[in-house]
């Protein structure tokens, strides 16, 4: 769904993801922000993620709506941990034991 979605933004066309049980009876502008909001939401990286007061905020037009990129973004893994960082001393001395 999620995937779907993002083409239909890519394509400029997210409105089309509205409800047709809906019959058009809605505010373009107000859909498109919601679906935006859904897809940012959604963002691969939970750190980029709006929190649910943020949503909140712009739903009730209190807050920007966020930039959601027009290409879904990637999801990519860093780490900056060392062995050292992930073992305790105490299971250290365990194993060298």
């Amino acid at each position: 769904m999620v995937d779907w979605m993002w083409g239909l933004h890519v394509e400029g066309r997210i409105i089309k993801a509205a409800d047709k049980r809906l019959n058009g009876a809605f505010g373009e502008e107000e859909m498109r922000k919601l679906h935006l909001v859904g897809l940012s939401c959604a963002h691969p990286d939970s750190a980029e993620r709006p929190s649910i007061r943020r949503v909140l905020q712009i739903i009730n037009n209190e807050a920007d709506p966020i930039a959601v990129p027009k290409m879904k973004p990637s999801l990519v893994f860093s780490c900056s941990l060392t062995v050292e960082d992930i073992v305790s001393d105490d299971e250290e001395s365990k194993t060298t034991a």
